[in-house]
């Protein structure tokens, strides 16, 4: 509406409100009180009204402005071939972690898996590794000469499904894969030479749980699978359940089996490893399997366990937990007489988070990685003897060492197997070879012992 319609509403509406009052009846104070009302009522109005007035000229304005912006010329800037500077590349982005390959003590690289590889198993005589990915392979490489600047030869078995866990046969010829997906263990053949194919000569069906490890005795008796909850399956080699074990602890963490003895081992919720001892009688014509006896527990950490090893004579272990240390145990006891494990020495992980843990061979050497690095310990004595930084681009999933203690092997989610030197094994030979030739009568043997330390400063 126009200013001047509501100066006459105004009016209207003033007069309209003295007639009601009667104006003529009220006394002069009344009609004071009464004027002071109506004045403040057409000052609140005029304020109001102003103030329409003024967001009106503001809006006017702003779509002059629109109007003459669009009624302006656009700028289009032309750009030839010629006259156009050429694109800059974009620039590199920093690695994440060093290049392995400049590492001292990095030796050889296993290439081939598509995704994680989320188990590795090495056989007993060295010449062997077999690793599953979440690519749905497994491979079996033939590392006999992986020190030796050669190509290393493999062996691929593709699957159906996603395999979580393999296992190397005693003799080197077969491998156990654990199928998840499948709720299956299959077991397969391997060829003569790398590159032949694998053939499937078992499964084991419908195993009930969630399925997690698999292994083979080390002794070729019989196989383990564990669940994650807390069963654990003993199967003769041809897939004729012995015995179901339950682990008593909420859920299972890392489940295996001893080198030697036949112990099953597993970690879990609680904060200790349980062992038992998988008993067999021999008869006339085969082992009989006999029982599953409870041997001893590796105890003394505050929280759960991440990982545990053995020693390749099954006489010491290694546990790491989430209370953030390491124990070394001599399990060489007289477990079926109750005798409990002594432990060695203890330390304390480098970082914070999910550990994974390998002790050598002979012992005398522990490495533990936690993400990406790695740190190796004296076992006698929890001295910090080598560390390994930026080994994997991402976080390491598996360690182990080789036979004879002298590589270790790394898996990570980088796709890769990595291998590295054991200076720490080394430099332990290296004392052990002091000592003997301290006392050592014998001429050769003492050229023998100043022989291997020469090799070995020489590595």
């Amino acid at each position: 509406c126009s200013y001047r319609t509501f100066n006459f509403l105004l009016c209207i509406e003033v007069k309209s409100q003295f007639k009601q009052l009667k104006m003529e009846e009220v006394t002069g104070t009344q009609q004071v009180l009464i004027f002071g009302i109506i004045s403040s009522i057409l000052v609140s109005v005029i304020l109001s009204f102003v103030y329409w007035l003024k967001s009106q000229s503001a809006d006017e304005s702003e779509d002059k402005q629109s109007e003459e912006d669009e009624q302006k010329p656009q700028k289009v800037e032309l750009k030839t071939a010629k006259k156009s500077a050429p694109a800059k590349a974009a620039p590199k982005k920093a690695p994440r972690r060093a290049a392995p390959t400049s590492h001292p003590l990095y030796i050889n690289m296993l290439r081939g898996h598509s995704d994680t590889i989320t188990d590795m198993d090495l056989d007993q005589s060295g010449k062997l590794l077999a690793t599953a990915s979440a690519d749905g392979t497994v491979r079996t490489w033939f590392i006999k000469d992986m020190d030796k600047g050669k190509d290393i030869k493999y062996t691929r078995i593709p699957l159906d499904t996603i395999p979580a866990s393999v296992s190397i046969s005693p003799d080197g010829k077969a491998v156990a894969v654990l199928l998840p997906g499948n709720n299956a263990v299959e077991i397969y053949r391997l060829g003569k030479k790398a590159g032949d194919d694998a053939t499937c000569v078992l499964t084991i069906n419908n195993i009930k749980g969630d399925l997690k490890d698999v292994a083979i005795s080390p002794t070729g008796r019989f196989i383990m699978v564990s669940t994650v909850a807390t069963t654990v399956y003993i199967y003769t080699l041809k897939g004729e359940l012995l015995h179901v074990l339950d682990t008593a602890q909420i859920n299972n963490g890392q489940v295996s089996i001893s080198p030697c003895n036949d112990m099953v081992a597993a970690s879990g919720f609680t904060p200790e490893v349980h062992l038992w001892a998988v008993q067999f009688g021999k008869s006339a014509t085969s082992n009989v399997f006999q029982q599953v006896r409870e041997a001893m527990d590796l105890s003394g950490h505050k929280s759960g366990i991440y990982s545990f090893s053995f020693s390749g004579d099954t006489r010491r272990a290694v546990t790491v937990s989430k209370d953030g240390t390491w124990r070394v145990f001599n399990i060489d006891v007289s477990w079926h007489l109750k005798e409990d494990p002594k432990l060695i020495c203890c330390g304390t992980v480098a970082e914070d988070g999910p550990a994974q843990v390998a002790m050598s061979q002979d012992g005398r050497v522990v490495a533990i990685a936690t993400d990406v690095n790695i740190n190796v310990y004296n076992a006698d004595t929890a001295e910090l003897m080598d560390t390994l930084e930026a080994v994997h681009s991402d976080a390491i999933t598996g360690i182990s060492f080789s036979d004879t203690g002298k590589f270790l092997f790394t898996s990570g989610n980088d796709k890769s197997v990595r291998v590295w030197l054991n200076r720490a094994g080394i430099v332990r030979d290296v004392e052990t070879w002091t000592e003997s030739l301290k006392v050592a009568t014998n001429t050769s043997h003492k050229e023998r012992l100043k022989q291997q330390m020469a090799e070995a400063r020489h590595n």
